[in-house]
């Protein structure tokens, strides 16, 4: 579960496969550090539809529930979890590196448009910002 703080990635396909699942309302956006992508990961409980934000990583995964990951066994597990954290212990930098490339890809950032669009991430985003301002007011 130490893994689960912090969630991992899905492929392209498996992403494009939860989002179909009806999932798409528990994912966050990930930026890469240049910012010239973006990757679609479970979410931060606290953090679904929204950027990836350092604050709610405390709460670990939303698909972490009761100590036990509700993706487990239904074949929607990211690869970063099932297969970099578990049956390739120490292997999680390559790992991370070669999802990287996966995103990095037309068809990765046809799948973040996608994603924006169905969730209303950009409604979403404004009206967090417009909120945050009015408090500052």
């Amino acid at each position: 579960m130490q893994f689960c703080r912090r969630p991992g990635w899905w492929t392209v396909d498996e992403a494009e496969a939860v989002v179909r699942a009806g999932l798409a309302e528990r994912m966050m956006l990930e930026l890469s550090p240049d910012r010239s992508y973006g990757v679609l990961s479970p979410a931060f409980r606290g953090c679904e539809c929204l950027y990836a934000v350092q604050e709610y990583s405390k709460y670990g995964c939303t698909f972490l529930l009761h100590g036990r990951c509700d993706l487990h066994g239904s074949g929607k597990m990211p690869l970063e979890c099932r297969f970099c954290h578990h049956d390739r212990r120490g292997q999680g930098e390559i790992c991370h590196a070669a999802l990287e490339q996966d995103w990095n890809t037309p068809a990765g950032q046809a799948l973040v448009e996608r994603w924006q669009r169905l969730t209303g991430f950009w409604k979403r985003g404004i009206n967090l910002r417009m909120r945050d301002t009015l408090k500052s007011l």
